[in-house]
Order: C-alpha cells, then sequence, then structure tokens
C-alpha cells in the first residue's frame, strides 16, 4: 500500500499524555480518539516509507513535518488569546510596514537617461497661453523600466579587413574607441566572484544560464575567474585579518565544510586519533566604528583560529570581548579575551520544552523579552557603552537577578528534576551565568552571538549550493573573496564596484593596501585624502 497524499498535521504527545495512551493500550481500552490517532501514524509512516523509497523526502523536509516549522518567537511559542484586531473604519488592513513598491531612490546602480521635449525648449513661449514662456522649475517626469540580462553578457567586434591586390597588404578597422583589446573585462570577474561566494549560486548553475542565453561559459572558466579575484583581493585580505585582530569586540562561530582532497585524506586518518572534521569559522570583528567579517575554513575549530587570529594582536592592547556560543571547541585553550556566552543560545535551551512546561517556559522567555527590549531601547536611544551600561543596571538587572533566583529555586526545592528538559536549561544557564551576564558589568559588551550567526548562514548557503570546495586552494580563494566581500557589504559599498576597481588597481593594492581597505577605496580612487583605521602597524 503506498498512500501518494501528504501526511496530515504533526502528531504531537506530552509525556504525560503518551503514559496514559500507553495505560490504556495495555488494558484494552483504547478510546476513538486513540484508534484515530493509531490510525494516523501508520498512514503517515506508510507516506514517509513511500517518499524516502522513491528519493522525494529528504531529512530536512522529513523534519520540518515531523516537528513542524522550528520558531524561536515569543509569539509563536505562546499565541497571543487576544481576539485579532478589526478593520480600520475605511474597511482597510492596517498596512504592515516594509511591504509595497521600491521607491526610485532605491534603484542606485540604474542608468540614467535624460529625456529632452521632442519640439520644446526653456525659453519657448507656451502653447496653451502663447504669452508665457516655459522653464525647468517643475519637477521632471520619472519612467522606470527593467530589463534582464545574463550574469556575464558578451559582445562580438567584427573587424572589417581590406587587402590589396597589388601587394597583398591587409588592412584592419580599429576596434571602437574605448574598447582594450582584453576579453574578460574586470566586470566579468567580479560577477563570477560575487555570484558563488557573495550570493550563494553555484559555477554550475552560472553555466547553465549562460549556455540558455546563447552565451556559454564553463563553470571551470568561471572559477578561473574568481581565483583571479582572489588573488587581486589578497593583500586586502591580509590586511583585514591584521586590523580583525586588533578588535576591541570579536563574534565567532563555526559550521562543518566539504573539501574533498580532506575528505580523501580521511580515509587513512584514524578519528580516534587525528581529527577527521571540517569547518569553517565565521567572525566578525569590531575595529573602532568598522565591522570586519572574517572566514577561515579547514581543519581547524573556531577556537584554534581565535588563537592564531590573537596571535597578531598588538601587546599594548587590552583584552577585547570574545561572544561565542557554549561548545567547548568555540574556547580558546589560553584564553586571552574577556568572554562572553551568548544570551541566545541559553534561551534556546529553553524553546521546545513549552508543551511539557508550559508556564516555566512562558515566564523565562518573557523574563528574557524584558531584557532584549531594554537593550533596542539602548540603541534607538543611541547610548554610548557607558550610559547603555547603566542603563541595562537600571532595567535589566532585576530581571536578571529574579531569573537566577527562579533557576536555583527551581532546582533546590526540588519543582523541577535535575535531569528533566527543564532541568537541563537551567543547568546550562548556571554554569554559564557570568559569561551570559557581562553586559551588566563592562561597558560595550553585548548581549548575544546572533550578528554572526547571521553572517555564517551565507557559508551554509555557499556549502548547501556548491556542495563542497575541490581542493584547499579552492577553500582558501572562497575565505579570501567572502571576507572581501561580506566586509564591504557591511560597511555599505557597492561589492560588485569594490572588487572591480581591486583588479584595475592590483598593482597600487599590493603597494599600499589601507588605501585600498573598502570604507578607504573611493578617497583612493578620486584622491581625496585618505583615512584608513590603522590602530597598530
Amino acid at each position: 500500500m503506498i498512500l501518494s497524499a501528504p501526511i496530515e498535521e504533526p502528531v504531537k504527545l506530552t509525556e504525560r499524555e503518551f503514559e496514559a495512551f500507553r495505560e490504556r493500550l495495555e488494558d484494552n481500552a483504547l478510546t476513538e480518539g486513540d484508534r484515530t490517532l493509531i490510525l494516523r501514524v501508520f498512514k503517515a509512516m506508510l507516506w514517509m516509507t513511500a517518499q524516502l523509497e522513491a528519493g522525494r523526502l529528504g531529512m530536512a523536509r522529513l523534519k520540518k513535518l515531523i516537528f513542524g516549522e522550528k520558531s524561536e518567537r515569543k509569539d509563536k511559542l505562546f499565541p497571543s488569546k487576544e481576539p485579532p484586531k478589526p478593520n480600520t473604519p475605511e474597511g482597510q488592513r492596517d498596512k504592515i510596514s516594509g511591504h509595497g513598491r521600491n521607491p526610485i531612490s532605491a534603484f542606485t546602480g540604474a542608468n540614467k537617461v535624460f529625456c529632452p521635449h521632442a519640439t520644446l525648449k526653456v525659453g519657448d513661449a507656451c502653447i496653451e497661453c502663447v504669452k508665457g514662456k516655459l522653464h525647468s522649475s517643475i519637477e521632471n517626469g520619472i519612467f522606470l523600466r527593467l530589463i534582464g540580462n545574463p550574469l556575464i553578457t558578451a559582445t562580438v567586434y567584427e573587424t572589417e579587413k581590406l587587402r590589396c591586390g597589388l601587394c597583398g597588404r591587409v588592412y584592419e578597422a580599429s576596434l571602437p574607441k574605448g574598447v582594450p583589446a582584453v576579453k574578460w573585462d574586470e566586470t566579468a570577474c567580479s560577477i563570477a566572484a560575487l555570484s558563488r561566494f557573495g550570493y550563494g549560486i553555484p559555477h554550475y548553475r552560472s553555466e547553465k544560464m549562460q549556455g540558455d542565453f546563447g552565451i556559454p561559459i564553463s563553470d571551470s572558466v568561471f572559477s578561473a575567474l574568481a581565483a583571479n579575484v582572489a588573488r587581486c583581493a589578497d593583500p586586502i585580505e591580509h590586511r583585514l585579518v591584521e586590523l580583525g585582530a586588533q578588535g576591541r569586540l570579536v563574534h565567532s562561530d563555526d559550521t562543518s565544510m566539504r573539501i574533498l582532497e580532506l575528505m580523501k585524506e580521511n580515509k587513512t586518518r584514524d578519528p580516534k586519533k587525528e581529527r577527521v572534521g571540517i569547518f569553517t569559522t565565521a567572525m566578525i570583528a569590531y575595529v573602532d566604528d568598522k565591522e570586519i567579517a572574517l572566514f577561515f575554513t579547514g581543519r581547524n575549530h573556531t577556537g584554534e583560529n581565535i588563537t592564531k587570529l590573537f596571535k597578531k594582536r598588538a601587546g599594548d592592547l587590552a583584552p577585547p570581548f570574545l561572544t561565542v556560543d557554549g561548545a567547548s571547541r568555540n574556547i580558546p585553550k589560553k584564553l586571552e579575551a574577556i568572554l562572553i556566552a551568548c544570551l541566545t543560545h541559553g534561551r534556546r535551551q529553553f524553546v521546545g520544552l513549552e508543551e511539557d512546561f508550559p508556564e516555566e517556559i512562558k515566564y523565562v522567555i518573557e523574563l528574557l523579552a524584558d531584557v532584549y527590549q531594554y537593550d533596542a531601547e539602548a540603541k534607538d536611544l543611541k547610548l554610548t557603552d557607558e550610559e547603555r551600561l547603566r542603563y541595562h543596571q537600571k532595567k535589566s538587572a532585576p530581571r536578571i537577578e529574579e531569573l537566577k533566583s527562579w533557576c536555583r529555586n527551581q532546582i533546590e526545592s526540588k519543582k523541577t528534576e535535575p535531569n528533566s528538559g527543564l532541568g537541563r536549561a537551567i543547568n546550562y544557564m548556571e554554569k554559564r551565568w557570568e559569561e551570559l551576564t557581562v553586559f551588566l558589568r563592562m561597558p560595550g559588551a553585548p548581549l548575544s552571538n546572533d550578528i554572526v550567526e547571521r553572517l555564517i548562514k551565507r557559508c551554509v548557503l555557499h556549502r548547501k549550493n556548491s556542495l563542497f570546495y575541490k581542493t584547499q586552494e579552492g577553500a582558501r580563494v572562497g575565505d579570501i573573496l567572502m571576507t572581501v566581500i561580506h566586509t564591504a557589504t557591511r560597511a555599505n559599498v557597492n561589492p560588485f564596484d569594490y572588487l572591480t576597481e581591486i583588479q584595475r588597481h592590483a598593482e597600487e593594492v599590493k603597494q599600499n593596501p589601507d588605501a585600498w581597505l573598502p570604507w578607504n577605496y573611493l578617497s583612493t580612487l578620486f584622491g581625496a585624502k585618505q583615512n584608513a583605521p590603522v590602530p597598530h602597524q
């Protein structure tokens, strides 16, 4: 029997409900609801078996079907019982911010063409009244036209050749003015680098699209173009790493990665004695008011990559803040920083337990929601680090102290079993309490590691779409390009223009990378005064 229809809403039972069901089953006292439940479970099992055999059901979709959509939002965990807002008096629902058309001002990369009037100009007499004269004081009309192109476009220049019938000399026409005799423009290389390492489009997909547009470019050529950009950007990446090591705050996290060359080595390695894991570490370092994104791919864990980074740190600088999640491998063995644990990871330990411990989990989530709200208020008020610290000490400290007392009371009064899900979540928080609450004692300390978790999704997107790096050298190309691209993006610099100019001025970049950092390159390009952040050479 094969069921083609998808399974129904996921079957969810608490521990108590399951125990009660098992007792009724053993006593042969099943209810009509129990029979319906058993039927649903069998239907789901048969459907999933058929889908797995046909290869139409992956692990990601299977987890979603069994456990439902994952969400950590407070309003999703505890939906409001209040009735929805009524429609506005005009009969229209409240407008949701962030939706609608983009204004013309958003199209900063669009070509602009001025269209003069075909028959009239400034100073001409008005056709309507004859007496008045036309002037340009009113706002011009605006029309937006959008067209499609492949990632890389091509132009074929056919240069005419003339041959002398007597002496045989051949005369060939020159290329049009402004067209260099170079096959690959720097912009084409920039697109090859950006498409994969900026936006997660694997080169084999780019090859397919280019072929369909009649401009065939193989994935190996795309890879070679991207590698060329990486060579030009290498001095920039080295300088960003040096600057990142001087940061006052470093966020860090890692994710698994695949490198075929290392995976082949694993076949000859003893996993009990030698490391076989492969990882990409993502970091965000704050240097003055700049955010530097760094990527490192290989066998090293986050803690080892942080150790290597801090070896480049100037000895006279104060220890930086280091924000990581709770995994032991993410903490350097010889810690030379002020460790901050991620409060979001602490909160996450309680998410998913709301069905078994509804009142307790709601209490914790609402307490932490207040703390996050106070942090958002401090940001909106544009408080300095010292002012933000005092604000948290006044507003958040009582809520955090209340949570600490509640956690201890749950264990000591035996309201919560230490080995239960809630007990383990409380233990996670208590074990890291000092690191989780640094923001209440030191100015500038963040609450969470969310910022780098969003960044590392770029690595996950790359792994999901491109599947792997072939060699360690290929992984190095990826690290260079992702570092430069995402640092430029965080500096509100157009990454396409930036990569293009780095290639056009490769020798200058090699001689003086500081002048070509994302926040300096426009000043350098147009001859303005440089203002590179160089806290330590």
